[in-house]
């Protein structure tokens, strides 16, 4: 029995093989989940979806995380987590200024994703 509200989760990734062990435990701790892998329709899956949380990689084809995360501020204050391998402090502060709510680096332990969502959730007072 999940002790997590039904929350929906989307994740923008384009790493399939990251993108299923995330929603399998996602999953099993009581979120629904969806998944975006291209990042020229991420906008419109979120306008599509209304996620209550995003996991953004930050280096995708064609749109970067940076710029996903700008077009989604135009019209959504939903929070946002970025999924990064590398960033630099210019880019942390960027990120942050843009609005998003917490960074986790690659490689990391999906668990302690799982904290940081529950975390900006309940920060975010939708948990």
């Amino acid at each position: 029995m999940p002790v997590t509200p039904m929350y929906q989760i989307l994740i923008i990734e384009d790493e399939v093989e990251l993108l299923k062990p995330i929603t399998h435990l996602l999953e099993a701790k009581g979120f629904r989940v969806s998944s975006c892998t291209r990042s020229e329709t991420a906008v419109e899956a979120v306008k599509k979806i209304k996620p209550d949380l995003i996991l953004l990689d930050l280096v995708l084809p064609y749109l970067s995380g940076f710029e996903i995360c700008k077009k989604i501020r135009l019209f959504s204050d939903i929070p946002i987590i970025i999924i990064s391998e590398k960033s630099t402090t210019k880019d942390l502060q960027t990120l942050f200024l843009l609005g998003i709510d917490d960074l986790v680096q690659k490689p990391f332990n999906i668990k302690e994703v799982i904290l940081r969502v529950k975390s900006v959730l309940k920060r975010c007072a939708i948990n």
